[in-house]
């Protein structure tokens, strides 16, 4: 089961490594990890999106709780909180560029270079959302993609 863990902590160096090392330590598969700067001076903030049944994850955050440089550790679930995900498509359009202009705008994505043989898109949403974006553009042939990690803040 995936879980949404935001970790905040003092914005040290080597505090990434501790936080993954965690998680490693218990098995825990990491789905997305994205780290930033918060509007508090010296403070950093982490989403993890994990897959871990409730024990393992719990000892996990038994373990976050331990490190001095951690601030506070949130687990919730996707009811609580809002989350997106940004990707960028490049998507081959030597064939039939009207058709995926029209994916795209069907899908509120946008396009942010237009080349002669090539689109890329992008797509900020739930993971739901990017996934059906780069279904619909796979059978034109996608030359590169790249999403981001979970970003959230609680509702």
């Amino acid at each position: 089961m995936l879980n949404t863990v935001i970790v905040f902590t003092e914005n040290k160096h080597g505090i990434l490594y501790r936080i993954a090392d965690v998680f490693l330590k218990r098995k825990i598969n990491i789905e997305s990890l994205t780290v930033s700067k918060i509007e508090e001076k010296n403070m950093s903030r982490f989403t993890v999106v994990i897959d871990a049944n409730i024990k393992t994850l719990q000892k996990g955050i038994n373990q976050l709780n331990k490190i001095i440089e951690v601030i506070d550790v949130i687990n919730t679930t996707n009811d609580k909180i809002v989350y997106r995900e940004i990707a960028l498509i490049k998507v081959n359009a030597k064939k039939t560029p009207e058709k995926i202009e029209k994916i795209i705008k069907d899908q509120k994505a946008k396009i942010i270079s237009k080349k002669k043989n090539s689109f890329i898109v992008e797509l900020s949403g739930t993971e739901e959302a990017i996934n059906k974006l780069s279904e619909k553009l796979r059978t034109f042939g996608i030359l590169e993609y790249v999403r981001s990690g979970r970003i959230a803040l609680m509702n």
